[in-house]
């Protein structure tokens, strides 16, 4: 069985203007307001319209003039004041003999298709039965746009938000004094700024400043508007100390409080600060470089490598050649040295192969041996910049890999495990508008110290690195 849907609705909102007192009769010039509030009665009545009417108005704006609006230009104003549809009227007081005679004329106008879809013209005797006459012509107005104008698709039909926000805060006067409130970096220290879902009757508030934000910034402002009358407001700040609007934080958890005046203090706004680790975040840059490595054996130390492979003996590492290095490292800004040395993570993979001699270097049998190794250990290094997009970073890593040492894939392999010393200098280059990313280029040396042997290595390698600093 299929179960209808039906589209929310969304009442049109009627502009009731004063009736305009065409011959400015003073005489007469309560019939302009009385003639309105008899229309918004009836309006209201059908319940299917909401009615915005010149109390509101003056509310919203005490110099906003209606006089000579007709149905052309009606539109337009009520558009402006988020009402779909707006009703002016006119009359004037004509003498007939001991009688006086008022004539009225309405148009109602769809404001969202800019036309008319009510004209009402009624002549009547101003007597003690006007008031009946005047709620006569109310009653037909409000009929026929009742007839004519459908609700509104609330899916599809958006009004201005901030608009809306003014309109219901006049219908229902809020008990709150303050009509927006951000926090904001100052102009001189950085870029930070919480602005929340403000509303004017929530006095609690949780204002969570990331890294971003706040690199840099060492004091904050605090940026509000105030509703109705403009007063000077009284803000404390605890683990904070604030003057003319302006905190410095002391700690990562503060509290301001904003009291309306300093002799009213009912009703405060909180706002409980959440700022970041002065450290920075825990990881505060990671990078990934792939390159090339020479690798060879070096005699030295009194460690050397047989020159062919055989039983019981050594690796012949001299023929080894590396085909590809992989490094991803990650940093933080915590527990770091002093004087500008950092110290991060460092994960490597190396690959290479060697077409080595078996038995003796004439025997005329030679063996080709894959290596695969990885590891990882502890790097420091210290970056020094010139300018602000080239830095250079001296570093020494101390890593442990495992390796393997294989024929074929799936076949019989020998495992061994290496001590690796590295020095080596990364070269920084930012670019583009990304002032957090830069290009890394690698130049290093090191070794896979074995028991009685070594495969040494020079290395270079190109790839990005994010840091926050």
């Amino acid at each position: 069985m299929l179960t209808p849907t039906f589209a929310a609705e969304l009442k049109r909102r009627v502009l009731v203007l004063p009736f305009d007192n065409t011959l400015k009769n003073k005489n007469y010039a309560w019939m302009s307001e009385s003639t309105a509030d008899n229309l918004k009665t009836e309006i209201l009545k059908s319940g299917k319209f909401e009615v915005l009417d010149v109390t509101l108005l003056r509310k919203i704006d005490p110099n906003m003039q209606f006089a000579n609006l007709d149905a052309k230009n009606a539109s337009a104003f009520a558009a402006r004041l988020n009402c779909e549809v707006a009703v002016v009227g006119r009359f004037k007081v004509r003498k007939e003999g001991r009688a006086a005679i008022v004539t009225f004329a309405a148009d109602g106008v769809d404001a969202l298709e800019k036309k008319l879809v009510v004209t009402k013209n009624e002549d009547a005797v101003i007597n003690a039965e006007i008031f009946d006459s005047v709620a006569t012509l109310a009653r037909s107005i409000s009929d026929e746009l009742n007839n004519k104008l459908e609700p509104l698709d609330a899916d599809e039909y958006r009004r201005d938000n901030r608009l809306e926000k003014l309109i219901r805060r006049l219908q229902n006067p809020p008990k709150g004094f303050l009509d927006s409130v951000a926090i904001v970096g100052s102009p001189d220290s950085g870029s930070a700024e919480f602005t929340p879902a403000f509303d004017i009757d929530t006095f609690k508030y949780d204002a969570y400043i990331n890294y971003d934000q706040a690199d840099g910034v060492e004091k904050y402002k605090v940026d509000y508007q105030y509703w109705g009358k403009r007063l000077m407001p009284e803000i404390t700040a605890t683990d904070a100390s604030c003057k003319l609007g302006e905190c410095k934080f002391n700690g990562r958890k503060s509290t301001l409080t904003i009291f309306k005046t300093s002799g009213n203090k009912t009703q405060p706004y909180t706002i409980r600060l959440h700022l970041p680790h002065p450290g920075g975040p825990v990881i505060a840059r990671w990078w990934v470089t792939a390159g090339y490595p020479y690798t060879t054996n070096i005699a030295a130390f009194g460690q050397s490598s047989p020159e062919a492979l055989s039983r019981g003996g050594g690796i012949p590492f001299g023929a080894m050649r590396g085909f590809g290095h992989l490094e991803f490292g990650l940093g933080t800004e915590r527990l770091q040295f002093g004087n500008g040395f950092k110290w991060a993570w460092v994960t490597q993979l190396f690959y290479g192969e060697g077409n080595m001699p078996e038995f003796s270097t004439d025997s005329g049998y030679n063996l080709k041996l894959r290596m695969f190794s990885a590891g990882g250990g502890l790097r420091l290094d210290r970056p020094i910049f010139l300018g602000s997009r080239y830095a250079f970073s001296p570093f020494v890593g101390f890593y442990v890999h495992y390796q393997r040492f294989f024929r074929e894939v799936s076949g019989p392999a020998l495992n061994a495990a290496a001590i690796v010393p590295e020095l080596g200098i990364n070269q920084y280059f930012r670019f583009g508008y990304k002032r957090r990313y830069r290009w890394v280029l690698t130049l290093a040396a090191g070794s896979f110290v074995y028991s009685g042997q070594n495969l040494t290595y020079a290395r270079a390698g190109f790839g990005i690195e994010y840091s926050f600093k």
